[in-house]
């Protein structure tokens, strides 16, 4: 008859009984209880199971990851607020001192553009009048009487004194080494002022001998400008020297017409040859 389990128990020594108990990793449950009974009913003590060491904690899955730890986990928050917060500030300051900035800020200087000196012409009409008067009262009266003859006569001077003002003008600008940026273009108008004066000396104007003579002194005069005239462009746009003696000489004898015309004593020397010469 085979033993029973506790039979078999039995016949265990006490040391068998306690390597049971004391390796339960390598039995069943069932046999480290029978032998933690026997060795009770034998009075024997039972041995003090070992701790068993903690179990590891579980390994996390790969997708996983590790939990933060509170100051990570705060960290982007906070940052995020103190940004926030800092940005605020800013704007908050550049609307305070911007209109205290705009009132205070020293405006800037305007732009100062070079720009050629302004030398316009001056205006005759006054001068021209007075000139007039005294040509007319240089006329014998029995010129005078005939006032169609005088009318054009005095309508040819006014061109004339018109245009010899102008051409005197910019002559003294030239002398004084004065010409400007609006030179040329007033040389031009002064040329039209001549050219004026010259057209309408092309027709018979039905005038007394006296007057016939005195617009021909006024042509010769005017030549003389027009030369002038040319020459002072010329020089300009080279950058020569204005005056020399020829310009000179040429300014002399053109001043001196315009004298004798009213009625001052004649100081040039005769003019030798044709006028269409000059």
């Amino acid at each position: 008859m085979p033993a029973t389990g506790s039979d078999a128990f039995l016949k265990k020594t006490d040391e068998e009984l306690y390597y049971l108990v004391e390796h339960p990793e390598f039995y069943h449950s069932a046999l480290i209880m029978a032998a933690s009974q026997e060795l009770r009913r034998r009075g024997a003590a039972l041995p003090t199971p070992a701790a068993l060491p903690p179990s590891p904690a579980p390994l996390p899955f790969e997708y996983e990851e590790p939990e933060p730890s509170l100051l990570r986990r705060w960290l982007p928050a906070a940052l995020a607020v103190m940004l926030l917060g800092l940005t605020g500030w800013l704007i908050l300051r550049h609307t305070n001192t911007s209109p205290a900035t705009t009132a205070t800020a020293k405006p800037a200087a305007p732009i100062v553009l070079e720009s050629v000196k302004a030398q316009p012409l001056p205006d005759f009409e006054a001068q021209t009048k007075i000139r007039l008067q005294e040509m007319r009262q240089q006329l014998p009266a029995a010129d005078r009487a005939d006032t169609t003859a005088t009318g054009r006569y005095l309508r040819m001077a006014r061109r004339y004194w018109l245009a010899e003002s102008q051409a005197a003008h910019l002559t003294d600008i030239a002398k004084r080494d004065e010409a400007a940026g609006t030179f040329p273009g007033q040389l031009d108008l002064t040329q039209e002022r001549i050219s004026w004066f010259m057209r309408a000396k092309a027709y018979n104007q039905h005038l007394h001998p006296i007057m016939e003579e005195r617009l021909t002194l006024m042509q010769q005069g005017l030549v003389l400008r027009q030369t002038m005239l040319h020459n002072f462009k010329y020089r300009f746009d080279n950058q020569l020297i204005m005056m020399d003696r020829d310009m000179n000489q040429a300014d002399f004898e053109a001043t001196d017409i315009g004298n004798e015309l009213r009625g001052k004593p004649r100081q040039r020397a005769p003019i030798q040859g044709r006028l269409s010469d000059l």
